[in-house]
């Protein structure tokens, strides 16, 4: 049987599937026997992931169809809520708000986060971030993925324009600080994180009247 998590967090709900079913067990799930959309997927472990997102959208009570911005970006058809989704097998995580921006994100603790840390630590974490600890290293690297995908993101350079401050002790679950520039203009965001079965899920509920920018689609 599958584990799944529902939960409200601030001015946002919060959706994590862990997928232990087959395709026909999702579908069930879901209900109705159309699916044309997997058509488009070859790979089995794509076609789970795209079934277990429209399951969390049913745990949360979301019945409308997902449309994509140019920038890939995901909407609902109805235009009436806020959502951004992510997955990393075997989890499927989405977060939606009724009118705050939201953004999250979900990785391993075991990627080659310090091949690639040049790529997206800027000096300052790199100040306090032990390398040998996997737990900061993907912490830092999901909590960018998050923030990146609130709307106006799109004009940061690189993840060096966003900087983690100090999070030397990693709770199972916590609260961190981003800063961000853009152009000439410095947010601080505030996100949550929490630690499940060696993945950390990172997600940002902002609201839009206090951002410093407007969020462009």
């Amino acid at each position: 049987m599958s584990e799944y998590l529902k939960e409200t967090t601030g001015a946002a709900t919060l959706g994590i599937w862990r997928i232990d079913e087959d395709e026909e067990a999702l579908k069930h799930y879901i209900g109705g026997d159309s699916f044309p959309v997997l058509q488009q997927f070859t790979d089995k472990k794509r076609r789970l992931e795209w079934l277990a997102t429209r399951c969390v959208l049913k745990m949360l009570g979301i019945v409308d169809s997902i449309v994509y911005a140019p920038s890939r970006r995901p909407f609902l058809s109805n235009g009436r809520m806020h959502i951004s989704i992510s997955h990393s097998f075997p989890f499927v995580t989405v977060i939606a708000s009724q009118d705050f921006f939201v953004g999250i994100d979900i990785e391993a603790l075991g990627r080659g986060y310090v091949r690639i840390a040049d790529k997206y630590l800027t000096l300052g974490e790199k100040s306090w971030i032990n390398y040998a600890n996997a737990k900061q290293m993907a912490l830092v690297w999901s909590a960018k993925e998050a923030l990146y995908k609130l709307p106006g993101m799109e004009g940061l350079n690189s993840f060096v324009d966003m900087t983690v401050l100090p999070v030397e002790e990693v709770q199972t679950r916590g609260i961190l600080q981003m800063r961000v520039r853009l152009q000439e203009l410095v947010q601080l965001f505030n996100l949550e994180y929490r630690f499940l079965d060696g993945y950390v899920i990172t997600w940002v509920a902002c609201n839009p009247r206090l951002m410093e920018w407007d969020g462009k689609q």
